[in-house]
């Protein structure tokens, strides 16, 4: 689910116009070396709800017509992601903003075919003091994503090809009793 995560915001990140090597997992230490604008993604712990429901019939590959695959949900995953955008500029760090939460999809598939869902819950704003005199510029604007998803099970389910219908019914009698 955290390579799902990442390769949506990556994306979403990179349209709205930061470079590939800019959205990276949250650092250790703040250095230097490190570019000033940036998308550092950090992962909170995943959440998971048993639901067990149907989610798609298909006939089964590679099998004559006489298998058909169920795929199952077995749990349903949310996995809470934090993206801290850091810039020294104000005004990029606002348009980015606007420019990245348009990017982002509203769902999607991974890697398995399954349904994923992104949703933005809320953004935090860092780094905006009423200093005088700032020598270092730090403004952040860090989005709460949702990233939710489905763990699966896929089972074959042999079809009925063919049927032998016997029916169990009583004779009448033409209107005589028995006795």
């Amino acid at each position: 689910m955290r390579q799902t995560a990442f390769a949506i915001i990556q994306a979403a990140a990179v349209a709205a116009g930061l470079p590939e090597s800019a959205v990276m997992h949250t650092p250790e230490k703040d250095g230097p070396t490190l570019p000033k604008r940036r998308a550092e993604i950090s992962y909170l712990p995943e959440q998971y709800r048993r639901t067990g429901r149907p989610v798609r019939k298909r006939p089964s590959v590679g099998k004559e017509d006489t298998h058909r695959t169920l795929r199952r949900e077995i749990y349903t995953v949310r996995l809470p992601v934090r993206v801290a955008v850091r810039s020294d500029d104000e005004t990029w760090l606002r348009d980015f903003a606007t420019a990245f939460r348009t990017a982002l999809p509203k769902r999607t598939t991974d890697d398995r075919g399954n349904p994923v869902s992104v949703t933005v819950e809320k953004a935090e704003y860092g780094g905006f003091t009423g200093k005088v005199v700032e020598v270092f510029k730090k403004r952040s604007k860090t989005f709460h994503v949702s990233v939710t998803g489905m763990t699966t099970r896929d089972t074959e389910i042999p079809l009925v090809r063919d049927a032998d219908i016997t029916p169990k019914y009583r004779e009448a009698n033409n209107g005589q009793e028995e006795g």
